[in-house]
């Protein structure tokens, strides 16, 4: 699963401002939250909607379309937070409204963004924390300006992340809509030739970054132990995690 943080894209709200978002981008690093707050081994930072596992048409996608390096950079975001601010015609900025999940690791990420964003842009976000259930349907009806989100593969192939943020998607909770967008991803549903068809999707990876669509946040791994004596257990990245099917002990491992 890749988690990110999903802007709404919504008439009325500053998360709609290009040059808003690009402040809150510039003004973060995934590594500083991965490394230094959540502390998981198995915790990748995310660099892209596309997680490092997907395949590409003779490789992994990421290594044959490598994503936007990103820099943090605190300057540049509060110049751009100050372009925001004269667009949105604004003395100061309201309390942004971060929607989040009850769940341990929800908070800490939450908590982490309350700060960050408090000390390099001045911004007073106000966490909203909900359970599951309630979380969609505040996302669905749009009662956020940030949700921390998430996307697990339904499918082994790029198309499962890569049409999220399609303008029909009704996952696309933020109502990004974008023509350029929409036209990739009908290429990627429909081109029988994968290297036509990993480019629509290089195009959707780099419009996710240059229009700020999301800020990527984390790959989420599983650590785990394995007894020597256990042979043929079998563990995916999409399907069942763990599969027992053709699994057997073997007495004479050493345990």
């Amino acid at each position: 699963t890749v988690f990110f943080l999903e802007f709404n894209h919504r008439a009325g709200r500053v998360t709609r401002n290009k040059n808003f978002r690009r402040a809150m981008q510039l003004a973060q690093d995934p590594s500083e939250l991965v490394y230094k707050v959540l502390k998981e081994a198995a915790y990748i930072p995310a660099e892209s909607l596309f997680p490092s596992w997907v395949q590409g048409a003779n490789d992994l996608f990421r290594r044959e379309h490598p994503p936007t390096k990103h820099e943090m950079n605190v300057e540049l975001a509060r110049e751009h937070l100050e372009l925001a601010r004269q667009e949105l015609g604004l003395e100061e900025f309201p309390p942004i409204i971060l929607l989040a999940g009850d769940t341990p690791v929800s908070i800490l990420s939450a908590e982490y963004y309350q700060e960050l964003y408090r000390r390099t842009l001045g911004l007073e976000v106000r966490i909203d924390l909900q359970t599951f259930k309630q979380r969609l349907a505040k996302m669905t009806s749009g009662e956020f300006d940030l949700v921390l989100s998430g996307w697990g593969p339904d499918y082994d192939d790029a198309l499962t992340f890569g049409d999220l943020f399609s303008s029909w998607n009704l996952n696309n909770r933020g109502r990004y809509d974008s023509a350029e967008m929409d036209r990739n991803v009908r290429i990627a549903q429909s081109e029988l030739d994968p290297v036509k068809r990993m480019q629509a999707f290089s195009e959707i990876q780099r419009l996710s970054y240059e229009d700020v669509v999301i800020l990527p946040m984390y790959e989420r791994g599983w650590s785990f132990v394995v007894d020597p004596r256990l042979d043929g257990l079998i563990r995916r990245t999409v399907g069942p995690e763990v599969d027992y099917t053709y699994a057997s002990i073997n007495p004479g491992a050493r345990p």
